[in-house]
């Protein structure tokens, strides 16, 4: 590990350790020992106090008085709302920028698509979850609706969604499933559908949703959540 020791360090601990738990090297429910992360990011104990505080306000950790901190694990009740209505709010957004048709959104689309196909072919997780963000911002900000966007963004923000895809993934059935899921979107957009466009979102969103609930169960160690 190189150690931080250029300007902004507790951003860049911040950085870092989000990093971290977004790619699931700290597992949901995880205790994280200020003494362990100081030692290990080569700083002091200050700006790791300061990072735990900001990943606190995005969700990402729970501080806990006289407990310390751990990663943030989601409840069954969160995980059914957040996808609930992930479901409606993409499956809109999808729709949306399929009546608008626009070619520049439509460029990027493809091109975090193929982005998808060359990170399975070359079995990189890492990159499809990358192309994957890259395809529902595309999709959120091409819908052109503020609201929705705001909307999306607090709910995702609540349950930081990212961290999770990687667990979705883990599975190679899942995860070119996945990949087909959103070629049809793509074409469905393409072909400025947007009825199908909302349909194939939102079967995509329910299918993902229902396996990352499952997986999550799995690695905390619970029954699965329904």
């Amino acid at each position: 590990m190189t150690a931080i020791l250029t300007l902004g360090i507790t951003a860049q601990v911040s950085n870092a350790i989000r990093e971290a738990i977004v790619t699931g090297e700290y597992e949901p429910g995880q205790k994280l020992s200020e003494a362990v992360l100081s030692e290990y990011y080569k700083v002091s104990r200050t700006p790791i106090r300061e990072a735990l505080k900001q990943l606190e306000r995005e969700g990402l950790v729970e501080i806990i008085p006289r407990v310390g901190t751990c990663v943030t694990k989601p409840t069954e009740k969160e995980l059914n709302e957040l996808f609930a209505l992930k479901e409606v709010l993409e499956g809109l957004a999808a729709g949306l920028l399929a009546e608008k048709g626009s070619p520049e959104e439509i460029n990027k689309l493809q091109a975090a698509v193929a982005d998808m196909e060359t990170a399975i072919q070359i079995s990189d997780n890492k990159q499809y979850v990358e192309a994957n963000s890259i395809f529902h911002t595309i999709i959120l900000e091409g819908a052109d609706n503020s609201k929705l966007s705001n909307m999306l963004n607090l709910l995702l923000n609540q349950i930081p969604y990212n961290r999770y895809v990687f667990v979705t993934i883990e599975d190679p059935v899942r995860l070119k499933q996945s990949l087909k899921e959103h070629q049809l979107i793509l074409a469905a957009i393409e072909k400025g559908d947007r009825e199908e466009a909302e349909k194939f979102m939102r079967e995509h969103v329910r299918a993902s949703g229902a396996k990352l609930k499952t997986g999550i169960a799995k690695k905390l160690g619970t029954r699965k959540i329904n």
